[in-house]
C-alpha cells in the first residue's frame, strides 16, 4: 500500500481501480479487456477482473496504440 503526499490516505489498489494509463477509445484490445474485466466483476470473479487490468496495463506498457509490431 502506498501513502500519497505523506498523508494517511492509502491508495486503493482493488481490481475496480483503473490503471493509471487510460484506455484508448479507438483501441480494440483496450475495449476487449475492459469488457472482459466488467463481465468478470459482474460474475464476482475478482481474480479474472484483476488479470484483465494487469493485461491492460501491460498492453499500455508495450507498443503505442496503432503502432505495428516489428
Amino acid at each position: 500500500m502506498a501513502i500519497a503526499n505523506g498523508s494517511d490516505n492509502v491508495s486503493d489498489t482493488s481490481p475496480a481501480t483503473p490503471p493509471a494509463n487510460t484506455p484508448n477509445d479507438d483501441c480494440d484490445v483496450c475495449g476487449a479487456l475492459l469488457r472482459q474485466q466488467a463481465e468478470a466483476r459482474r460474475n464476482g470473479d475478482q481474480k479474472w477482473a484483476t488479470a484483465c487490468l494487469i493485461e491492460l496495463q501491460r498492453h499500455h506498457d508495450g507498443l503505442l496504440h496503432g503502432e505495428a509490431a516489428r
